[in-house]
């Protein structure tokens, strides 16, 4: 009997022991060859950043935000009539869902 309440506590003291060699493994890489790598990753956004394909996708991203918002623009007026289209399906929808609930309590109340 005595063996059995002795052995319940030595599980919680491996799992506390493989919490501590897992945290000094990880500080190890961390500090290690990981940090060079995260070093050069960073270096080579930066300089990636202000490359010219990368400037070329920012400006026809800006061109792109300006055809959407643009109403003159067959692209901007598509989307201004999609949205006018939805809302008014929507609209719609909701006056016949009122309908519907009105007819159905009107029956519950005879």
């Amino acid at each position: 009997m005595a063996d059995e309440s002795n052995g319940g506590g030595g599980g919680f003291g491996w799992f506390i022991l493989g919490g501590l060699i897992g945290l000094i493994a990880g500080a190890y890489i961390a500090s290690g060859p990981g940090r060079g790598q995260v070093d050069n990753l960073r270096s080579k956004t930066i300089e990636l950043s202000g490359s010219e394909p990368v400037q070329k996708a920012k400006e026809a991203a800006q061109k792109a935000r300006q055809i959407m918002t643009d109403p003159e623009h067959p692209v901007g007026k598509a989307i201004q009539d999609g949205v006018a289209a939805a809302k008014r399906k929507r609209e719609e929808l909701e006056a016949a869902a009122t309908r519907k609930m009105q007819a159905i309590n009107g029956e519950e109340a005879k």
